[in-house]
């Protein structure tokens, strides 16, 4: 009974969480769309898509793909723009792609004569195919390269071939067929240099700090034998519940800070130039935006840790109040702490 009690608290405390990230998400999804839009209006659609490409992480609707694929277009990926925009007219029912069908099937079409298609067959099979220095698959092609219309440059290779390096100029609207057969290399080839990878730095430790208020609960001592059968299952769900407390609390504070360790090399980064984050020297708009998610994630997740702390360190507290003894006996004190701190919720047990 007490174990399926505990059970029913997390359940209960994780849909209420769930159910207030999905209201706060969904306002964030809003905001970052008119902030979006807000930016192309201005003119400048390459730091308007951050937003909407954030905003389709959050929430992968009808109204957020189309919104990254209008985005993606006017930005200068046709490519990439083409696959929302097909994807987001596929729901035809959803609201906003009955208001903006028209808009939406025009931009697909403007997109699709931006680009171009590219089959390759050809010798050896398993050749590898790269296309402006990146791979796209190997020889023979099971599918079409999309490309945007411009000269692109090819490179097929294979160990103990010649490799075979071409400029293929790509139109809008066009397919280009290749055959390329590679001939074997006199010269055996060389092995590929070994990279090892650079170690990421130790994570400091994470130290709960001490604790100030206690919960007081009277245990039986050993010659009360009558209550002490019956309280020792709801003892030993108390003191699950009052580990779990601990473990989902000092999870919560190493995600919180985790968190601000990633906001702190998000701001530092990726440069914000009027509310607006573009990727500072030597960064990419890719890094930038996984910086953002890492943050995001983690200071969700220390919420979470918080929350479920505090629902299992009150659980715990009432199962030991429910298994105090019946009769008078000698007490040993047993203190489940729990206190308020700069970064969340502290408990901790002294027994």
């Amino acid at each position: 009974m007490a174990l399926r009690g505990i059970v029913s608290v997390c359940i209960g405390v994780a849909i209420i969480w769930h159910a207030a990230q999905a209201r706060a998400d969904a306002a964030e999804v809003e905001a970052l769309i008119a902030k979006g839009n807000e930016l192309r209006r201005a003119g400048t659609p390459g730091p308007a898509l951050p937003y909407f490409q954030k905003a389709y992480e959050l929430a992968r609707t009808a109204r957020t793909t189309g919104q990254l694929g209008l985005a993606e277009l006017a930005a200068g990926y046709p490519v990439e723009a083409e696959a929302h925009l097909a994807a987001a007219l596929q729901s035809p029912n959803d609201p906003s792609i009955i208001k903006y069908r028209k808009m939406l099937t025009e931009a697909l079409a403007t997109a699709r004569s931006q680009i171009g298609e590219l089959t390759i067959e050809g010798s050896p099979a398993g050749a590898e195919v790269v296309v402006d220095g990146r791979a796209s698959g190997v020889l023979p092609l099971s599918s079409p390269v999309k490309l945007v219309a411009r000269d692109v440059e090819l490179v097929v290779q294979a160990p103990g071939y010649a490799p075979h390096k071409q400029l293929v100029p790509i139109a809008g609207g066009q397919r280009r067929a290749l055959t390329i057969n590679l001939e074997r290399s006199e010269k055996p080839a060389e092995a590929p240099p070994i990279v090892t990878p650079t170690a990421s730095p130790p994570s400091a430790p994470v130290t709960a700090p001490p604790t100030s208020a206690s919960v007081v609960v009277e245990r039986p001592a050993s010659g009360d034998t009558g209550s002490s059968t019956s309280g020792s299952g709801l003892r030993t769900a108390a003191w699950i519940a009052g580990g779990g407390a601990v473990v989902a609390v000092g999870a919560g504070i190493a995600l919180n800070l985790a968190s601000r360790s990633n906001s702190s090399d998000f701001d530092g980064s990726c440069v914000n130039m009027n509310g607006i984050h573009t990727a500072g020297p030597g960064l990419t708009q890719i890094e930038c935006e996984n910086r953002y998610n890492a943050w995001q994630s983690d200071r969700r997740w220390s919420i979470a840790g918080y929350v479920s702390g505090a629902a299992l360190a009150v659980t715990s507290g009432f199962l030991f109040w429910a298994s105090r003894p019946t009769s008078p006996a000698t007490t040993a004190r047993a203190h489940l702490a729990c206190a308020p701190t700069p970064n969340g919720v502290t408990c901790e047990g002294l027994f």
